[in-house]
């Protein structure tokens, strides 16, 4: 076991999200509003990642939104967290009608809505450090989870898609057997609470460029005896490139086995060259569409139920030429 503290993995899609470099430029808001027609990309579903900003998004701000992925197919849509504990300006979470707002838009388009849990900022601290500080992540962030879902009534509503966790499963922080086996526990706990409220569990996982003994599929291998997640897999294709899908064969091929149903996710955007290489300034842009066709080629031949791209809204939606020329490819 761990004594000592792991490094940061940079290539962390959520780590890098989290950071969203200042930022995004503005949605086009009459996206959703163009009348219909055909388009050639059909997208089962999207996430959607929440802010602080989203706190002030009206009925139509939440329509918008869902109005872009109903246009290009979708069924699905993952909220991937309903708020953030322990964030550096202080803890915030949508509120009920926000999130009846987006139940609502979501309903009418015929959109299901994956609910994910408040986000823990020190995860990122607490599966770098050293055992002890993991195992009173564990101990906290569990024990607010539990809270937060005996008391959370999206189950009941009739857009409600399942629960989504929200962190990300990789190789280099698990190689260790021990630790491996204390993940679970606190998964299967996580499961437990979201599963006594209705509904599965999903998290996402995506491959480490980071050196490491660990192994991706050995670890999902591990998790899945103990607990019946729903994985979803990140093509990692926006920061690590198109070679990353090669890395992720054993774990498919794994899943496959099984007979475990996953997802895939489609990354819409691609990392720019920075200064910083701590991760502090990603800074990205929407992907071409060449390279994402690729991408969802890939998707559809996984072996995933079903495919997702993450995400329309901002990359799709951004006033920006590379969004112009997507959604020009898009027939949008």
């Amino acid at each position: 076991m761990s004594d000592s503290p792991l490094p940061v993995d940079l290539s962390s899609p959520l780590r890098r999200r989290l950071l969203r470099a200042a930022l995004l430029a503005p949605a086009v808001g009459a996206l959703a509003t163009l009348p219909g027609c055909s388009v050639p990309v059909q997208v089962e579903g999207t996430f959607l990642q929440p802010w602080r900003s989203h706190l002030d998004w009206t009925m139509a701000d939440w329509q918008r939104s869902v109005g872009l992925a109903q246009r290009l197919g979708c069924k699905q849509l993952v909220l991937q967290w309903t708020g953030i504990h322990g964030a550096p300006e202080g803890d915030w979470q949508l509120t009920d009608a926000g999130l009846r707002m987006l139940f609502t838009a979501a309903g009418e388009a015929g959109i299901t809505v994956r609910v994910g849990l408040p986000f823990e900022q020190s995860w990122w601290q607490a599966i770098g450090g050293d055992d002890a500080a993991l195992q009173a992540f564990f101990a906290s962030s569990l024990a607010r989870a539990q809270q937060w879902l005996a008391q959370a009534p999206w189950a009941r509503l009739q857009a409600f898609g399942g629960w989504y966790l929200p962190y990300e499963i990789e190789q280099y922080h698990w190689a260790d057997p021990a630790r491996v086996q204390w993940l679970g526990q606190w998964l299967h706990g996580l499961h437990q609470a979201a599963q006594a409220r209705g509904g599965d569990c999903a998290i996402s996982t995506y491959f480490s460029r980071l050196q490491t003994s660990g192994r991706l599929e050995t670890v999902w291998a591990s998790l899945l005896d103990q607990v019946p997640l729903r994985p979803m897999v990140q093509d990692g294709v926006g920061v690590a490139g198109a070679g990353n899908v090669q890395q992720l064969k054993p774990l498919l091929a794994m899943l496959k086995q099984r007979g475990v149903a996953f997802d895939a996710i489609v990354e819409l955007f691609r990392e720019l060259p920075g200064e910083n290489h701590d991760g502090t300034q990603f800074k990205g842009e929407t992907a071409d569409a060449a390279r994402i066709e690729r991408q969802l080629a890939w998707a559809r031949d996984s072996g995933a139920e079903h495919v997702l791209v993450y995400a329309l809204d901002p990359w799709l939606s951004q006033d920006t030429p590379q969004a112009k020329a997507l959604r020009r490819q898009w027939g949008l």
